[in-house]
């Protein structure tokens, strides 16, 4: 083998080891995943708003929208506010919901999800319960690029009429991610 060959041959083995760990590289920053972290909370909210129109095809079918604000309290001692806008399909006061739900922190950041479940009559009570799970499909601030999802129950705490505007709590649990930074 003359000189000219083997300077070759080594060029070759050198680059083809820069791009073997360049792309060792790569794979191995882009794999490396992001762990999910838990965040629990408990929100107390009640109606500002409701309409709703009878369905016609059963005695109190009825279909409408609702929104709601209150507080969420996180395990970690943030408090934010919480604004939730929903449509509902309700026969004789139970039935599936879903809506959106804003949470808006002191620092500025903001989390929106997106959930639905249905509400039921708990046993032996005048009230409703409720579970239901969602995800979230954006997030600003400190939660820009947030995803994961969340699941609930509750129940109300006072019937739905002028007065009471149907006060509710649930607890919540997400996991979500957040992307590096």
């Amino acid at each position: 083998m003359n000189m000219e060959t083997r300077k070759r041959k080594t060029n070759v083995t050198i680059w083809s080891l820069i791009v073997i760990l360049l792309i060792s590289v790569y794979l191995i920053l882009s794999d490396t995943p992001v762990a999910a972290e838990t965040m629990k909370y408990r929100v107390s909210a009640y109606l500002t708003d409701i309409g709703f129109i009878p369905v016609g095809d059963a005695e109190g079918h009825i279909v409408g929208h609702y929104t709601r604000r209150g507080l969420a309290f996180f395990e970690n001692g943030e408090v934010a506010t919480y604004t939730h806008w929903g449509t509902f399909d309700f026969t004789k006061g139970i039935g599936p919901y879903m809506g959106y739900s804003i949470f808006a922190y002191e620092d500025g950041s903001t989390i929106v999800q997106k959930i639905q479940g249905p509400f039921e009559w708990a046993p032996g009570r005048k009230m409703r319960v409720f579970t239901g799970m969602g995800e979230f499909i954006k997030g600003t601030g400190r939660f820009e690029g947030i995803k994961g999802t969340v699941s609930f129950s509750g129940k109300e705490v006072t019937p739905s009429s002028k007065e009471t505007k149907s006060d509710i709590y649930f607890d919540n649990t997400a996991t979500y991610t957040l992307p590096p930074k």
